[in-house]
C-alpha cells in the first residue's frame, strides 16, 4: 500500500493484484480508486490481465520469495524490458537475483536495519541509508547554540551537512541557498555522514541523545522555546 501511495503520488499508474479479497488495504485501494486485481498470480492469465506487456516496471512485494521471484520471471517473459524490483527476505538469494536476473532485489530486514540500529542509539534520526561505505543520516535541528550566525555553506565546508530544508516562521523552503544565515528558532533538516553529524551535535551542545524525539514540533526532550 505505502508503495502504491509513493508511486501515485510521484502521478504514476498503477494496477494492484491481491490474492485474498479481505486482505488488508484492499478496501483502502478501492476508496482510493486503484485499479485492483483478486487474482493469484500463479493464474497464467493474471498478469496479462494487467497489461504487463506495456507496463515499465512491476514490483513484486508478497510475504513469499518463491512467489515473488516467480512472479519476476513471468513478467519478463512477457516483457522482457519491464524493470522488476522484488522483495526477498532471503539475503543470499537477494544477491543472487540481483546478479544474475538484473533486478533490483531488496530485503526488507536489511533496508530496515540501520534505520532501527541508529533509531536505538538517537532517535533524532529520521533517516538513514548508505552510499558505498558511507552511512548517511538525515536528522532536524533547532538553530540554537553554535548554529546562529553561520550561513548553510559554512554548516556545509566545516561539517559536511547538508542543509535539505529551512522553516523560518510560517515558511519552509527547500535547498535553502549557501548565503542563507541561520537564524535562532529556524528548523532545519540536515544530510550528514553520520560521524558528521556527530560532530555537528558536539558543536551545538547536544551530543548527548534524548531518550526520545518530539518530531513533529522539531523539539528535543528539556527544550522548551522561549520568548
Amino acid at each position: 500500500y505505502r508503495v502504491v501511495t509513493q508511486l501515485r503520488e510521484m502521478g504514476k499508474d498503477v494496477v494492484v493484484v491481491e490474492k485474498r479479497e479481505d486482505a488488508t488495504f484492499v478496501s483502502a485501494l478501492r476508496d482510493e480508486n486503484v485499479p485492483l486485481l483478486i487474482d493469484d498470480t500463479r493464474s497464467p492469465l493474471c498478469l496479462p490481465r494487467t497489461h504487463v506487456k506495456k507496463a515499465s516496471a512491476i514490483v513484486c512485494a508478497t510475504d513469499d520469495d518463491l512467489a515473488n521471484l516467480n512472479i519476476a520471471l513471468d513478467a519478463r517473459r512477457l516483457n522482457p524490458g519491464i524493470r522488476v524490483v522484488i522483495r526477498l527476505f532471503d539475503d543470499d538469494l537477494g544477491a543472487k537475483v540481483r546478479d544474475t536476473f538484473k533486478a533490483e532485489a531488496l530485503s526488507s530486514s536489511s533496508l530496515a536495519a540501520p534505520a532501527m540500529a541508529l533509531a536505538a542509539l538517537d532517535p533524532r534520526l529520521v533517516h538513514s541509508f548508505r552510499i558505498g561505505k558511507h552511512l548517511m543520516v538525515v536528522s532536524l535541528f533547532v538553530v540554537r547554540d553554535g548554529l546562529p550566525g553561520l550561513t548553510v555553506s559554512q554548516v556545509r565546508d566545516r561539517f559536511g551537512g547538508l542543509a535539505l530544508s529551512l522553516i523560518r516562521g510560517a515558511e519552509e523552503t527547500l535547498h535553502p541557498h549557501g548565503e542563507v544565515v541561520f537564524q535562532a528558532g529556524d528548523q532545519v533538516t540536515i544530510q550528514a555522514s553520520y560521524p558528521e553529524y556527530c560532530t555537528l551535535r558536539v558543536f551545538t551542545g547536544e551530543s548527548e541523545a534524548p531518550a526520545y524525539a518530539d518530531h513533529d514540533n522539531f523539539l528535543m526532550p528539556g527544550y522548551r522555546p522561549t520568548g
